[in-house]
């Protein structure tokens, strides 16, 4: 289990929310580059984030919530999430209801650990084993619009690497540092903070 040490207090941007199912690393990390926190965080796997990295959001007053693990539409509906500008998602485990759309009218975003601009047999779950499987020259993530299908909706970011993986551990570090690449690649072309 990843855990980081509390750097100091950091900005917090009142307009983004993340939706997150891992430990919260990714959000972190990625935080630590751009200089600002999501104001509000969302877990349906609250057991899987670390204490220190709770403590890490707490003290730089994330608001934590938590929903089920299996949510249903219901679960999303509640003002301080459909407010938001900016929802992003890292390692969020689930795929949202179609219906959420039509009540969340920001920008809706997803990291994916697999470079589906090349290789779309990479969309859905688990590619990090499938691209260590498929033992592909070049490996990769990319950042896209979330829309309804799975993966579908359009690549923003990209970042691709040689693939030198020697292990599936090391494939699954590949993909987390070339997912950070794409998210600040994101944060500091696409979408920037004041």
């Amino acid at each position: 289990v990843q855990t980081c040490a509390l750097p100091i207090l950091m900005k917090i941007q009142e307009n983004w929310g993340v939706l997150v199912s891992q430990t919260g690393s990714e959000v972190i990390a990625i935080s630590q580059e751009i200089g600002f926190l999501p104001s509000l965080l969302i877990t349906n796997n609250l057991a899987k984030i670390p204490e220190n990295n709770l403590r890490f959001f707490g003290e730089n007053g994330v608001i934590i919530r938590t929903i089920p693990f299996r949510p249903t539409l219901e679960n999303y509906l509640f003002p301080e999430l459909l407010e938001k500008s900016l929802i992003t998602l890292h390692g969020f485990l689930r795929i949202l209801p179609p219906e959420f759309f039509q009540y969340f009218r920001g920008n809706l975003y997803n990291g994916h650990p697999g470079l589906i601009t090349r290789y779309p047999e990479l969309k859905g779950k688990d590619p990090q084993v499938r691209a260590w499987e498929g033992k592909y020259d070049t490996v990769g993530s990319v950042v896209h619009k979330v829309t309804e299908g799975v993966d579908e909706g359009e690549v923003i970011k990209s970042t691709a690497v040689p693939n030198t993986a020697q292990t599936l551990d090391e494939m699954f570090w590949t993909l987390r540092n070339t997912s950070l690449q794409a998210w600040k690649n994101f944060f500091e072309d696409t979408w920037k903070f004041e």
